[in-house]
């Protein structure tokens, strides 16, 4: 369903169970069973392949993504450059201008491979204008991504480099963290210049910082990935300046 780029290919399966399992995961969880079988009756589970283009900013969404695996990323063009928005994962929607009919506000492009609930953007908002319990749901889903902008925002203008660092590795547990006999690892394999794109730094400092992090022995690496050794101490780190 979404829009392809290059080579990426898209593989659907309809496993009923998993796409249940997105789909309570995500923001419109918790719906009235009549509601949710709706959903699910006009939605598919895809595999999502790196680099497919899922939203072209600009252009009318094609469909709503509820992530279940895998990583996406947000990207805003303007004025002959490209400003990373944020990165999406997990539990995540991608392409909410789907839900309102608008244009897509900035790109979405698979960073690593992924899985989501695929609903066509005609048929979630002809489900949204005739039952009122998914409307609340949706506005409800709208918000928590505009407070998270929000979030991300504030943080930006007012936190250090390394309570950024900290909140971003911290958020990015609840979306790929995966047990590792060390602790915690994120799944998602960030390079120092992602980490240091998405907290408006730069990719030199981002590297200092993780190496001050690996010297307290809050992190490690392990073949490209983060292992996060103590959550609790890497939140009572990041707040020290």
């Amino acid at each position: 369903m979404g829009l392809q780029e290059g080579e990426a290919q898209t593989t659907t399966t309809r496993p009923n169970t998993r796409a249940l399992e997105i789909l309570e995961r995500s923001g419109l969880r918790g719906l009235p069973e009549p509601t949710r079988r709706a959903l699910l009756d006009v939605g598919k589970v895809e595999r999502l392949a790196r680099r497919q283009r899922l939203a072209q900013q600009g252009e009318p969404a094609q469909a709503l993504f509820l992530l279940g695996k895998g990583r996406v990323k947000l990207e805003r063009a303007g004025s002959g450059h490209v400003f990373p928005v944020g990165h999406r994962g997990p539990g995540d929607l991608v392409g909410e201008a789907a839900l309102t009919g608008n244009v897509a506000p900035e790109h979405a492009i698979v960073a690593d491979e992924a899985e989501a609930l695929v609903i066509p953007a005609a048929l979630v908002r002809r489900l949204t204008t005739t039952d009122t319990t998914l409307q609340a749901a949706v506005a409800r889903a709208l918000l928590e991504g505009q407070r998270a902008a929000e979030d991300r925002l504030a943080s930006l203008l007012l936190r250090s480099v390394r309570a950024r660092l900290v909140e971003l590795l911290l958020d990015g547990l609840d979306r790929w963290g995966e047990p590792h006999v060390r602790g915690i690892t994120l799944s998602a394999p960030f390079t120092h210049a992602d980490l240091a794109s998405l907290i408006g730094s730069t990719r030199e400092t981002v590297t200092l910082e993780l190496g001050k992090l690996r010297r307290a022995k809050l992190i490690e690496l392990d073949r490209r990935r983060i292992v996060i050794l103590d959550r609790g101490a890497l939140a009572r780190y990041g707040e020290t300046q």
